[in-house]
């Protein structure tokens, strides 16, 4: 699940800073994209780069070379199997005459790559941060180094929501993690036709009228099933912590530099109770029936309503297991109707410094050139460009991206339980999902990991405490 689940984030950081080299595939598939990504760009248009060379950078360094920028990851920042070059790649080698180096590695060995690299005193620059595994553990560790010195925090070129979330990835007051843009950590995918043909209310019209939330989802999802004829409200591995975290309490959470869980909290109980009563009503797709393999082909074939993923899968060029041509549809993760605000999860473009990188004026460079292009309207201009030509979007979906993008950007929330420790990772990551899965009682499950996440968090605020 882990190694899915990295090249997964992989696809959603390079879809979400409009580079879109991968679509979700295995890591094998995703490290040889990386390794011959050079071999297949797509250069932007001549109207294209023209409008990048326009941009402002508002910074004394453009036109200086700042060089090469190496890159450990098991996918590439260059374009790959023909897909479109990146604005801020182009802005890079343009007004910066910069250059990303990809040091390639597996999703497996990245970790042990980048300590034999630190230690051995030849440090890669940059590092992927998007799969949330790198923070707080990884800096603790030091393996990373913060971005300070080189990045200012407080420049207007932070959209509210990566601000927020870069500030969540500090320690001893510095940043060890710059999110550069967030994205719809979890969309709710589904298919018009079907929602007509069953005479359900359309999900973007409910958004619209602020009636899109967990009891709109749930009613959906109870007159649409019907397990007898194998018909079922939703499917994928990504409902249960996306849901979770529209409460706006992350399982784990770091505030002001402290490791926090909030297992025992109101908000996640309300949360696994409501997952658990969907189990009982048979809305979920049995997994177990199929094997344990998610079946998105069931949302065209009007078997399953939704499908809740990471909007990178809608980076595709064959989007045809969703529907047809016009057919195809998404809106946010439901609200939650009992919080304070409209909590989404977030992904993220991200990353982090290596421990002794050789270019950290250079890794600047490139976090600057993807703040400009999230900020510049031409550069979404050029990212909607993309979409429709590679990816076969409607402006219907282009229109929710937008909207999407909005509302995470206003309230977005990560969790960090993969990126404290491996421990509480595997303590946390499947029982979270039991009420879901297995109909098991919240209070039962939470009773009997909390002690063991407690005693990790604890040992891990005395690292922080004692080195930071």
């Amino acid at each position: 699940m882990k190694k899915r689940l990295a090249a997964i984030f992989a696809a959603v950081t390079v879809a979400s800073s409009m580079t879109a080299c991968a679509s979700g595939g295995t890591t094998e598939q995703t490290t040889t994209a990386a390794t011959t990504a050079a071999t297949e760009p797509k250069q932007l248009d001549e109207e294209d780069a023209n409008i990048v060379a326009e941009m402002d950078t508002g910074d004394e360094e453009e036109n200086t070379s700042v060089g090469t920028v190496k890159w450990l990851s098991f996918w590439d920042l260059n374009p790959a199997n023909g897909k479109p070059k990146s604005v801020e790649l182009e802005l890079f080698e343009t007004k910066y005459g910069g250059k990303i180096e990809l040091i390639p590695t597996t999703y497996e060995t990245r970790y042990s790559d980048l300590s034999t690299q630190v230690l051995g005193g030849t440090s890669p620059d940059l590092f992927p941060a998007a799969d949330l595994d790198t923070f707080p553990g990884k800096a603790i560790s030091g393996m990373f180094e913060p971005f300070d010195d080189y990045l200012d925090f407080d420049s207007d070129l932070w959209t509210v929501g990566a601000k927020k979330l870069s500030d969540d990835h500090m320690l001893g007051g510095k940043h060890y993690v710059s999110v550069v843009s967030t994205d719809a950590g979890c969309v709710c995918i589904y298919n018009k036709r079907v929602i007509e043909e069953n005479g359900l209310p359309d999900p973007a019209e409910l958004l619209d009228e602020g009636k899109w939330d967990w009891n709109a989802f749930k009613d959906m999802c109870m007159q649409f099933s019907d397990p007898d004829e194998k018909k079922y409200g939703f499917d994928g591995w990504w409902f249960e912590i996306n849901l979770l975290l529209t409460t706006g309490k992350p399982v784990i959470d770091v505030e002001d530099g402290v490791i926090k869980s909030n297992l025992m909290s109101t908000e996640m109980e309300r949360c696994e109770n409501l997952m658990l009563d969907m189990n009982k009503n048979q809305l979920p797709l049995p997994k177990a029936e199929y094997d344990w393999v998610e079946q998105p082909q069931r949302i065209a074939e009007g078997t399953t309503l939704f499908y809740p993923c990471g909007v990178w899968c809608l980076y595709e060029t064959d989007l045809s297991k969703f529907g047809a041509e016009g057919e195809i549809m998404f809106v946010p993760m439901p609200k939650d109707p009992e919080a304070d605000k409209y909590y989404l999860p977030s992904g993220v473009d991200a990353y982090a410094l290596c421990k002794g990188a050789p270019n950290p004026e250079g890794a600047a460079a490139f976090m600057k050139c993807k703040l400009i292009a999230v900020g510049d309207e031409n550069g979404q201009a050029i990212a909607e460009k993309q979409y429709r030509e590679d990816y076969g979007w409607t402006d219907e979906m282009i229109d929710m991206w937008h909207k999407t993008k909005e509302l995470t950007n206003e309230n977005p929330v990560i969790d960090f339980y993969a990126g404290c420790s491996s421990d509480i990772y595997d303590l946390v990551h499947n029982p979270i999902k039991d009420a879901s899965y297995n109909g098991k009682d919240w209070a039962t499950t939470r009773d009997e990991i909390t002690p063991a996440v407690e005693t990790e968090i604890e040992a891990l605020n005395q690292q922080i405490k004692d080195n930071f």
